[in-house]
C-alpha cells in the first residue's frame, strides 16, 4: 500500500478514531477497554510476542483492536490495562506496549508520522516550529519598526544624514509644525538638494497649501529646487500655479511660456501662446516680455501663412529649381529671413514673404539683416554688391535693386560699402561667398573692402582675384610689382588691360 492509498484508508474508514493525531503523543499510557480478553503465551521468553483475544457479545462490536485501547499515560508503550472496566485482574505485561507500539507505527498516517518521530527524536528539529518561529521573529521586527516609525520622532540631524547617507529613514514621525520646519531647515544648512527636496515634499504633504506657500517664501532655496522638481516631472501647471502664489509673475509667466512652446504642432503653439499672453502677461511689469511674445506669435502666424502660400505655389521658378527642404513654421527668425531671401527676394511688400515686411515687422540689428541677405542670396548663387545692400538697408525697395554683374562691375570697381565695411567683418564674407561659388570679379569687390593693405592683398592673390591685386599695385604706384605679376594675367582678358593702361597713365615711383 503505497503513502496516498495508506492516507485515504485512514481517512475513511472508522479504524481511524478522530483522536488519532493526539493517539501516539509521548508521555501516554495504553489501556484496554475491552470487556474481556486473554492471552496465550506461546513465548514467555523476555515477554509476550504474539496475543489473541476473544470477546463476549458485550464487545463483539468492536471492529479493531484501535478501538479499544485508551491513551492515558505511558513514557514507553510498557504498560497495558487487560479487561473489563472495573476489573481487579489489571496485569503488567512486559513488553506489549513495545509490540503495539511497533505495530501502529507501520499503521499510522503521514501527518502522525511527523509528530511521532518529532516526539521520540528530540535531536531531529520541527520543520513547522520552525517556520512558525521565523514568522513571529519577523513579525516582531515589523512591531519595533512600526512604533519607531510613527511614534519615536529622531533628531533631525540624524534623519538627514540617514537621507545623505542613503540609509533608511521615516519622516511619518515628524508630525508637529515645528519638528517639520526644523527638519527643512536641518536639511537647507547642509545644502544638499535631495535631503532639502525630500523634506520640503513631506511639508507639502502634511499642511495646508496656505501654510506651505507661507514657509517657502522664506525658503528661495527650497523653493527653487521645488520648482526644478516640478518641471522635470513635466507638472508645468501645478508649478505655476506655486510660483503665482509666491508673487512671482514674472517666473510664472515664463514658464507658461515654456509650457506653451512644447505644443507638437506649430498650430497647437500658436493656440497655446495667446492663450499664455492672455492669462499670465498681463501684469504691466511684464510688458517687454509680452511683447517677445506678440513678436512671436506674429512669426509663427506669418511663417504658417508662407507655408500654406508655398505649398501651392507652382509659378515661382526659385521653388521650382531649389525645393524646399522643409516647412519654414516653427523655425527661426533669422532661418525665416533666409528662407524669404531665397525664395520671394523681388516680391512686393504687401507679399506674405517680403523679406522687407519681415524686416519691418521684427527688430532686427544691421549685422543680422547683411549676414543673412547675403547668405541667402548666395544660396541661390545670386550675390547682391555693397552698394545694393546698402540701398536695401535705406529702404530704397528691392526691385531693380540687383543689377547684373556686368553692370555692378563697371567702371574702376571702387563701389560703396562704408556701411558694410563698418557692420560685418568682410574678410570672413569673402571667405563665405568664395565657399558659395561667388565670382572673382565680386569677390574683387568685397575684397577691396578689406583693411589692412596687406590682408587684402594676401586674400586676392588667394582667391586669383586679378583685378583686386592690380588694384592694390596701383594704388601703392608699385611698378616692378605690377609688372611682375602681369606674367600671371591671362593677356587679352579685362584685368591684363587694365594693368597696361595703368603703366601707361599712372605716376609710379619705381
Amino acid at each position: 500500500m503505497n503513502r496516498a492509498e495508506n492516507e485515504a484508508y485512514w481517512g475513511s474508514t472508522d479504524t481511524a478514531p478522530s483522536t488519532l493525531d493526539t493517539f501516539f503523543d509521548e508521555d501516554s499510557e495504553v489501556t484496554w477497554r475491552g470487556s474481556s480478553a486473554f492471552y496465550s503465551k506461546d513465548n514467555v521468553d523476555g515477554g509476550v510476542t504474539s496475543a489473541s483475544y476473544s470477546s463476549n457479545n458485550n464487545s463483539s462490536s468492536s471492529g479493531s483492536i484501535v478501538d479499544n485501547i485508551t491513551v492515558t499515560t505511558a513514557q514507553d508503550w510498557a504498560f497495558v490495562d487487560v479487561g473489563g472496566s472495573g476489573s481487579s485482574s489489571s496485569r503488567s505485561v512486559t513488553g506489549v506496549g513495545k509490540a503495539i507500539g511497533e505495530k501502529l507505527d507501520s499503521w499510522k498516517p503521514p501527518s502522525v508520522s511527523i509528530k511521532w518521530n518529532s516526539s521520540q527524536d528530540q535531536s531531529i528539529p520541527c520543520v513547522q516550529c520552525a517556520a512558525k518561529d521565523n514568522e513571529i521573529s519577523s513579525l516582531k521586527k515589523r512591531l519595533e519598526s512600526s512604533f519607531s516609525r510613527y511614534n519615536v520622532t529622531l533628531p533631525p540631524e540624524d534623519t538627514v544624514n540617514r537621507i545623505l547617507l542613503g540609509q533608511k529613514y521615516f519622516l511619518e514621525c515628524y508630525r508637529r509644525h515645528e519638528d517639520k520646519l526644523a527638519l527643512l531647515d536641518t536639511a537647507l544648512a547642509i545644502m544638499d538638494g535631495s535631503a532639502i527636496l525630500e523634506t520640503t515634499l513631506h511639508l507639502k504633504n502634511t499642511v495646508k497649501k496656505s501654510l506651505f506657500i507661507k514657509e517657502m517664501q522664506a525658503r528661495p532655496h527650497a523653493t527653487v529646487l521645488y520648482v526644478s522638481y516640478l518641471k522635470k516631472r513635466h507638472n508645468y501647471p501645478e508649478a505655476i500655479d506655486f510660483l503665482s502664489s509666491l508673487g512671482k509673475t514674472e517666473d510664472a509667466a515664463i514658464l507658461s511660456y515654456e509650457l506653451a512652446l512644447t505644443g507638437k504642432t506649430p498650430e497647437v503653439r500658436l493656440k497655446n501662446m495667446k492663450k499664455a499672453l492672455e492669462t499670465n502677461f498681463s501684469q504691466p511689469s511684464l510688458a517687454f516680455e509680452a511683447k517677445m511674445v506678440e513678436d512671436n506669435i506674429k512669426l509663427l502666424t506669418r511663417q504658417l501663412a508662407i507655408d500654406e502660400a508655398d505649398h501651392k505655389d507652382q509659378s515661382n521658378p526659385m521653388l521650382v529649381k531649389y525645393p524646399r527642404a522643409a516647412n519654414v513654421a516653427g523655425m527661426p527668425l533669422l532661418t525665416t529671413l533666409f528662407y524669404c531671401c531665397m525664395y520671394h527676394w523681388e516680391v512686393g511688400e504687401g507679399h506674405v514673404g517680403s523679406p522687407v515686411a519681415l524686416r519691418k515687422a521684427h527688430n532686427l540689428t544691421p549685422r543680422q539683416l547683411l549676414w543673412t541677405v547675403v547668405r541667402g542670396r548666395a544660396r541661390v548663387h545670386h550675390f547682391p554688391l555693397p552698394t545694393e545692400l546698402e540701398a536695401w538697408l535705406g529702404n530704397k525697395g528691392l526691385l531693380g535693386a540687383l543689377g547684373s554683374l556686368t553692370s555692378a562691375l563697371g567702371g574702376s570697381g571702387k563701389v560703396g560699402g562704408s556701411t558694410i565695411k563698418s557692420t560685418l567683418p568682410v574678410d570672413q564674407l569673402v571667405h563665405s561667398l568664395a565657399a558659395s561659388g561667388a565670382p572673382a570679379n565680386v569677390l574683387a569687390v568685397y575684397i577691396g573692402l578689406v583693411d589692412p593693405v596687406d590682408m587684402r592683398l594676401k586674400l586676392a592673390v588667394n582667391y586669383k582675384c586679378h583685378q583686386a591685386v592690380v588694384d592694390v599695385y596701383v594704388a601703392q604706384k608699385d611698378r616692378h610689382a605690377l609688372e611682375k605679376y602681369m606674367k600671371e594675367i591671362p593677356e587679352g582678358s579685362p584685368e591684363y588691360l587694365k594693368a597696361e593702361s595703368a603703366l601707361k597713365t599712372v605716376r609710379w615711383k619705381n
